[in-house]
């Protein structure tokens, strides 16, 4: 049996990849964490923990991977999928520490992938310097040149972070400047094509070798897919496969990106699986399942077949009883 740590259990992403070990053949005993005993997913594991909130400023970072330790060596952990963004930096810079002192495989890239996805000039640099598509940017600092070949309408987002909060359209120089002051360090970028061709693209790669690979187009509502169609994607398939070869993540990488008249063009990587994990698991593509085969169990990894269709987002509620729910407050 493989015993597997899901972190932030209670977010989108870490239900996903619940919902993705659910949906797969594993033998497994599962333990989450979040930091919040509402997290729905502490309700779905086997056991679940509260980790110290590592966004709250007594909290050190040397005392979150601790506890982090603790649960993984108490557990008996064989692998650990993290389900949080802002966890990714702090894995990836303890990974070897966290690796060494308990044997587990943590599923997490480089540092070098993770600044790159997390920072999305760095993105744009990355794509640039190794000759794919790009959107064309600009930090505020160089904002009157960029304008000079770029016209409106344009998007300014936080350069930081992979959330849908504080991301803009704006049509003239008035929209821009309110945007550019809205948002904390943010950056400029060309308004992509159509919103009716952007894919979420999702890749899993261990050891240079792609294991699974399937993008969706997709319909968004309050910035999350709202519907996924598997359709025939050739062209989108090999930019996304020669960009992951490329990146060389440590299991799974997800890239949102629209066709354009120049092709596809990624606006945005992240090195972790994504909020449509359990989605691309419903099309016959579960990365979940690949990943935790490929670490510690097949070694191949397993075989993925995607079918055709549509799947369609809907929301569930859960009854939680009262001494469930205590029993993270003691």
């Amino acid at each position: 049996m493989i015993r597997i740590l899901v972190t932030g259990v209670g977010s989108l992403l870490g239900q996903g990849i619940l919902k993705s070990i659910q949906n797969s053949k594993l033998d497994c005993h599962i333990i989450g964490t979040d930091y919040f005993s509402s997290a729905v997913g502490l309700y779905w594991v086997n056991k679940g923990y509260l980790l110290p909130d590592i966004l709250r400023s007594e909290i050190s970072e040397t005392q979150w991977v601790e506890s982090l330790i603790d649960i993984i060596n108490k557990e008996k952990i064989n692998i650990v999928l993290p389900g949080l963004d802002f966890e990714i930096p702090i894995l990836a810079r303890n990974k070897s520490t966290i690796e060494k002192q308990t044997g587990v495989v943590l599923v997490v890239s480089s540092k070098e992938i993770v600044t790159v996805a997390d920072d999305k000039w760095e993105t744009v640099k990355y794509l640039k310097d190794n000759n794919f598509h790009y959107p064309e940017s600009s930090l505020p600092d160089a904002m009157h040149n960029f304008l000079h070949t770029n016209s409106f309408p344009l998007i300014v987002k936080p350069r930081f972070g992979h959330t849908s909060e504080n991301v803009f359209i704006v049509k003239n120089k008035s929209q821009l400047h309110k945007a550019i002051q809205k948002c904390e360090k943010p950056i400029i970028q060309e308004y992509l094509g159509d919103p009716d061709k952007e894919y979420t693209c999702g890749a899993t790669c261990v050891d240079s070798e792609i294991v699974t690979l399937i993008s969706l187009r997709r319909t968004l509502k309050n910035g999350n897919t709202q519907q996924a169609f598997c359709e025939k994607t050739d062209e989108i398939d090999a930019y996304v496969r020669k960009l992951t070869l490329s990146l060389k993540p440590y299991g799974p990488i997800n890239f949102q990106l629209r066709l354009t008249d120049r092709g596809p063009v990624v606006f945005e990587i992240n090195p972790r699986f994504s909020g449509t994990t359990p989605i691309r698991a419903l099309f016959g593509v579960n990365e979940v399942e690949a990943v935790i085969n490929k670490f510690v169990g097949k070694k191949n990894g397993g075989e993925y077949k995607e079918r055709e269709g549509i799947v369609i987002r809907y929301f569930e509620n859960q009854f939680i009883s009262l001494d469930q729910y205590k029993a993270y407050l003691s």
